[in-house]
């Protein structure tokens, strides 16, 4: 089969490093729209397989041409292009893979209820498109949402009736050398963490306060407790309808929380507040710039500071219900350590536990293990497969039953 990985930045070079090393796969074309960067990542994996190209994400028509005749395409860029890939993957009639929803289609204020959350209407968009043209599209399936939406499902999968779907991210990683240093995209984490977050309960989604929800919550060691705040995010948008009502497990509540230290909300609160997330340009001494487009240049790349980061991460979902009329419930996550992945993989474990489930995504595709049709979230796909797959690349998949 052949793929197309499109931005090659620090989760689209682990999914590359992957698809190259795989048998699955006898083309992988590593596409961004800075070439030199698609260029030394060709480079660097040094596979016959790979061939670097130029691809702008804002250029339909131009990426139409390049996925013909190709089989699948990863989007490891920001989510603003999705809608963009997804197009030229229908001209192209090639599948398709993401990571990550637009946020921004949301336009609810906090108190508000969302009548259709994004990765939803995503979804809605596309899945008859999809099924006519004979292709597939996978949403969201990195880590979180990704991995967690299928431990989310062997939960559930195990109960009669799903009560409540708590998905916690907790990170207490450092940087060496940096004060403010995000492992992930700084457009993505500034977008996420000041937007009014989304929560399910009462049967409807509704915005909440930014940095709402703070909880202390105790993730397994050695990550041990730390602060958590609602954030806006995927997989509240999607397992309350999934598995809640395609599956007709139900679901009366659902929220994400993020670990952020106390540096990272101060830093962000006073983005947002003098409009520094801001992405409409403005003239700064006759130069038009987007403010957060300067904040994320002042940043350091996540792809160039994976050697550097120390700590561990655990990110999974707590899923309770009623099986045979008693309470049941049941915490599945996946952790590593940023030290130990960077010596294996010399990737950073966030990077590292994003690319690698969207690969699997991949291979699984590959292999005809699929038999979703059209376009779907994780929690759609057989847990087992997909689970059975994550030792094979160093990752882990824990369960405690509460």
């Amino acid at each position: 089969m052949k793929a197309v990985i499109l931005g090659v930045g620090a989760v689209g070079s682990v999914a590359a490093d992957v698809l190259a090393d795989s048998d699955e796969f006898d083309e992988v074309v590593l596409a961004d729209v800075d070439l030199e960067k698609a260029e030394r990542m060709k480079k660097r994996i040094s596979s016959d397989k790979t061939t670097a190209i130029r691809i702008d994400a804002s250029d339909t028509e131009g990426m139409a041409r390049a996925f013909k005749g190709k089989d699948l395409v990863l989007n490891a860029v920001i989510p603003r292009f999705n809608f963009n890939i997804m197009d030229a993957c229908l001209m192209a009639k090639a599948s398709y893979a993401d990571m990550a929803s637009d946020i921004f289609l949301s336009k609810e204020k906090p108190g508000e209820i969302v009548k259709e959350p994004p990765m939803q209407y995503q979804a809605r968009k596309y899945d008859d498109q999809y099924k006519k043209a004979g292709i597939v599209g996978m949403l969201g399936i990195g880590c979180d949402p990704g991995a967690v939406n299928v431990f989310a499902r062997m939960g559930a999968d195990r109960m009669d009736q799903v009560k409540n779907i708590l998905v916690r991210d907790g990170d207490n990683g450092s940087v060496e050398g940096y004060d403010f240093a995000p492992m992930w995209s700084p457009e993505t984490l500034i977008e996420e963490v000041l937007m009014p977050p989304m929560i399910y309960k009462d049967s409807h989604y509704r915005k909440i306060e930014p940095f709402s929800g703070k909880e202390e919550f105790e993730f397994p060691s050695p990550v041990g407790k730390l602060p958590v705040y609602n954030v806006d995010h995927e997989e509240q948008e999607t397992l309350p309808k999934y598995i809640g009502e395609v599956l007709g497990k139900g679901c009366e509540y659902c929220d994400f929380k993020i670990h952020l230290g106390d540096d990272y909300v101060d830093a962000i609160q006073i983005m947002g507040m003098i409009g520094l997330d801001s992405p409409k340009k403005v003239n700064v001494k006759g130069a038009m710039v987007a403010p957060r487009d300067v904040v994320a240049a002042c940043l350091p790349d996540p792809a160039t500071i994976g050697d550097r980061a120390k700590g561990d991460l655990a990110h999974g979902t707590i899923t309770t219900g009623l099986k045979d009329g008693k309470e049941v419930g049941y915490y599945i996550y996946t952790s590593m350590n940023h030290q130990d992945c960077w010596n294996k993989y010399h990737h950073s474990a966030t990077a590292y536990t994003v690319g690698v489930p969207v690969a699997i995504g991949a291979i699984l595709f590959a292999q005809g293990k699929l038999t979703q049709t059209g376009v779907f979230p994780p929690e759609m796909l057989d847990p087992k497969p997909f689970v059975d797959m994550l030792p094979k690349y160093g990752m882990n998949c824990i369960e405690k039953k509460l």
